[in-house]
């Protein structure tokens, strides 16, 4: 058995980037002045095969993991695999360096490739093999994992021990023989990494942590606010690199066999441009929760998330905008629905000014006034920056659509009322009552103008259609990405968009840590013999669970400026 180890390192990314004339300005810190010089560092190939192929990443939950938890390392999986996109630094672009082993004039690997997804979950919340592990036993809940075309990821809970973690190790990656297939012996990669959050974060939480040793420089802020899961992705960021590129211990490295240092654990503690002892380089930082970080996740911008948090004019961090208060309930909206309804509805990206557009903004164009309603907006003005949108040359959503919805879990009549007339408002004739949900939608007509467009001739026409309830919890209370897509597949998957729509008890992966909601498209039954893609969409009800993330500006932030909440304009 092959056995690697790691303390806490990650690829050089911000270097790359700034060799690219890529430059963050509102985000990054201020470079160093003074220049290092780097020696290089010479690795050796070992002859030994690279990892190829198709291959699953499969994570292994031991003890207790929230699945906010679980999310934030899940998502990092699936990054790693996804088509690096314009929000640079991604993980992606990170991970894209390990194809240059793959190129090197000395591989035996260069007519392969890897390609990287995520595989299972197993969780064993039972603590199967004790609180105190040795590393014959971490190789045996790998083992729990496929053994062909796949690396098993053990992760285990701050309180588990495990040999050497904290005295000498962080984590490590290594391989085993697997059951023999068709009479042949193989053997299967695997990596653990434990959560230091209790046991040593100042050895394996760093830069999240204050070191045990050396420069005592303040911790950065963690980029998930969660110090040992934070952790543990650097880690895992490390030995996946490792395990790619010296997976049965005869790839690249440098050093002896026994402790090599491989493509991440050769640079420890280097994670931006100018890094040295207790200085982990220079990074970006997030503007509103002081986070630092070096990549992105994928995430794309769309018409709504690409204004985040503008919801009226003069919106900024921790201020929604100038909305519109009802002067009975003192509810703040921005939209008039049917049935008497009021919503507060996002900025949508407007394609002709490349800016967000919000309704109160159109409305104060347009010289319409709601002198009784309205907040004083401010009398400074903001300049927008022009936020550039690209057309991927595929298709809009054309014709006539049924919006289907599909509730899972409690919700009461009133609350599932809400929902309903928000969708049927989409298609009411714009009323006087502005501004209105209809006006607010009316700007994504826009997209179907553009010059480079292909759908300039089609339209979309939006209507109510089914809804379905499922109050049993037919999947339980805790659901994956296809759970989602397999309640979604309950309505109708030609000329409709399905939503799924979670009650507050309902737990789905990435909620509240990456996302409050998602929509996609899976793959229909066939229909006289033709394959079709439906449209999903699915929103959690964060009530219970993560208010502050998902149901601002209704309730307190739990980051930046601590404006007072809004009342909710459907109570």
């Amino acid at each position: 058995m092959a056995t690697n180890y790691i303390s806490i390192n990650l690829f050089l990314q911000i270097f790359l980037l700034l060799v690219s004339t890529l430059h963050f300005p509102s985000e990054a810190r201020r470079l160093t002045e003074s220049t290092q010089t780097q020696q290089p560092i010479l690795f050796e190939y070992h002859n030994g095969p690279l990892l190829t192929g198709k291959i699953s990443i499969n994570l292994i939950w031991y003890g207790n993991f929230k699945p906010s938890q679980r999310a934030i390392v899940s998502d990092f999986v699936t990054s790693l695999s996804s088509n690096p996109s314009n929000n640079q630094p991604s993980v992606a672009t990170w991970w894209k360096t390990t194809d240059k082993y793959y190129q090197m004039p000395n591989s035996k690997n260069k007519a392969s490739y890897l390609s990287l997804s995520a595989g299972k979950q197993i969780l064993d919340e039972n603590y199967s093999l004790g609180k105190s592990l040795t590393q014959n036993q971490v190789v045996e809940l790998a083992s729990k994992g496929d053994q062909m075309n796949a690396v098993n990821v053990v992760l285990t809970a701050s309180d588990v021990t495990v040999d050497g973690f904290c005295s000498s190790r962080c984590g490590t990656h290594g391989s085993s023989k697997a059951t023999q297939i068709k009479g042949k012996n193989y053997k299967f990669a695997y990596i653990w990494v434990g959560n230091s959050e209790t046991q040593c974060p100042g050895q394996c939480a760093w830069p999240f942590h204050q070191p045990i040793y050396g420069p005592q420089s303040p911790p950065l802020v963690a980029p998930n606010n969660d110090v040992g899961l934070d952790g543990m992705v650097t880690n895992l960021a490390s030995l996946l690199a490792g395990t790619a590129t010296n997976p049965f211990g005869n790839g690249y490295y440098q050093g002896p066999a026994s402790a090599p240092l491989e493509a991440a654990s050769a640079c420890p503690g280097v994670y931006g441009n100018g890094a040295y002892p207790g200085y982990a380089g220079d990074l970006l930082v997030d503007p509103t929760t002081g986070a630092s970080y070096n990549a992105h996740d994928n995430v794309i911008d769309e018409a709504a998330s690409a204004c985040p948090g503008v919801y009226g004019n003069g919106a900024y961090p921790g201020y929604a905008g100038d909305l519109l208060v009802d002067p009975t309930t003192g509810a703040s909206y921005n939209a008039h629905g049917d049935n008497g309804r009021k919503y507060l509805l996002p900025a949508l990206y407007d394609p002709a000014t490349s800016s967000c557009s919000t309704l109160i903004f159109l409305l104060l164009v347009s010289t319409l006034h709601f002198p009784s309603e309205a907040r004083r907006l401010t009398e400074s003005t903001q300049t927008q920056q022009p936020i550039l949108f690209e057309y991927h040359n595929g298709p809009l959503l054309t014709g006539k659509i049924s919006i289907n919805l599909i509730w899972y879990g409690n919700f009461k009549p009133s609350q599932r009322a809400i929902v309903s007339d928000f969708v049927t408002s989409l298609s009411s004739n714009p009323s006087n009552n502005q501004p209105s949900v209809a006006t607010w939608w009316k700007t994504t007509d826009k997209y179907y103008q553009i010059p480079n467009s292909k759908n300039k001739a089609p339209f979309l026409s939006i209507s109510a259609g089914k809804q379905i309830l499922d109050e049993n919890y037919s999947l339980g209370k805790s659901l994956t990405q296809k759970q989602i897509v397999e309640l979604a597949s309950k309505g109708d998957q030609m000329n409709a968009v399905n939503v799924v729509l979670t009650a507050s008890d309902v737990i789905v992966d990435g909620f509240c840590s990456s996302r409050c909601g998602t929509h996609g498209s899976s793959k229909a039954t066939q229909v006289k013999g033709k394959n079709y893609k439906f449209a999903y969409i699915w929103v959690g009800n964060s009530e219970t669970q993560c208010p502050g993330q998902c149901a601002w500006p209704f309730h307190q932030p739990i980051y930046g400026p601590q404006s007072p909440p809004l009342v909710a304009p459907n109570n």
